[in-house]
């Protein structure tokens, strides 16, 4: 290969000589031009709706489409909680660096999490704890979360340590983030919301999840366990009238009591 046709290789390998592959650009057919170029109809043929517009998509002539066939399958919860994952191989990365300014046995809460960087961004709903790098997790502090896994919380209380799971509504929870905020506007902070929901109270009252409403069972209403819903079913006048007759007392005499005929 001589020099010159290696110097053309070469530009043919340069940014001026880029074009695209064989066949994949397609030129593009003018229409409505004359006879030449399909003037008359450009293509379409006479009348109906496919000369004039376009058939939408997954339409079927007017049958019902198969997507309509086919059955709605599960459900998705429009009022569902969404809660940030945390780690706790994360919670572990953090206090090996010393970015957990806490001591031994001490609680790592939301507000914490937050406040320490463990959490970014937005929280919405709460925090939920994963068991990613349960192998390696020994963090000696005690961890209040929204949830968390059961994993997660077997690897806490094998460390010798306590979770607990805690309920936090909308404002609780702005509150238990930024207490400030509420100090410096109201000059007080807001009393953090029990559960009212039945799936909420479950979940909370829950001995595998670690629920933080066992440690109050007062607010549980246990005595209602056995309570048993009558119900009252409204009397007739006919009903009344009987119960009146067979209350009723005469002025000369009892009904139970015994008349000798010698005395009438």
């Amino acid at each position: 290969m001589g020099p010159m046709n290696i110097f053309n290789s070469i530009r043919q390998l340069s940014l001026g000589h880029l074009k695209p592959m064989e066949g994949a650009v397609k030129s593009y057919k003018r229409l409505g031009r004359g006879p030449a170029s399909k003037g008359g109809k450009s293509g379409r043929g006479q009348k109906g709706q496919k000369a004039r517009g376009s058939v939408p998509r997954l339409f079927e002539g007017g049958q019902t489409p198969m997507w309509k066939k086919l059955p709605i399958i599960g459900f998705k919860r429009p009022h569902a909680r969404v809660y940030n994952e945390i780690k706790l191989e994360k919670i572990q990365d953090f206090w090996n660096n010393g970015r957990i300014p806490l001591k031994e046995g001490d609680t790592l809460s939301i507000g914490k999490m937050k406040r320490y960087g463990i959490v970014s961004g937005t929280i919405k709903d709460g925090v939920k704890i994963l068991s990613n790098g349960k192998e390696n997790f020994k963090v000696p502090l005690n961890i209040e979360a929204s949830k968390a896994s059961i994993p997660a919380i077997r690897t806490i209380n094998k460390n010798g340590f306590k979770y607990t799971s805690v309920y936090h509504s909308k404002l609780g929870l702005t509150a238990h983030i930024n207490p400030n905020r509420f100090y410096l506007k109201k000059g007080y902070l807001p009393l953090q919301a029990r559960p009212t929901h039945k799936r909420d109270i479950k979940y909370y009252s829950n001995p595998l999840k670690k629920g933080y409403l066992l440690e109050d069972r007062s607010i549980l209403l246990d005595r209602l366990e056995n309570y048993q819903v009558k119900r009252e079913v409204p009397k007739s006048s006919l009903d009344l009238q009987l119960e009146q007759a067979s209350t009723k007392k005469f002025n000369d005499y009892h009904q139970t009591k015994v008349i000798n005929m010698s005395d009438l």
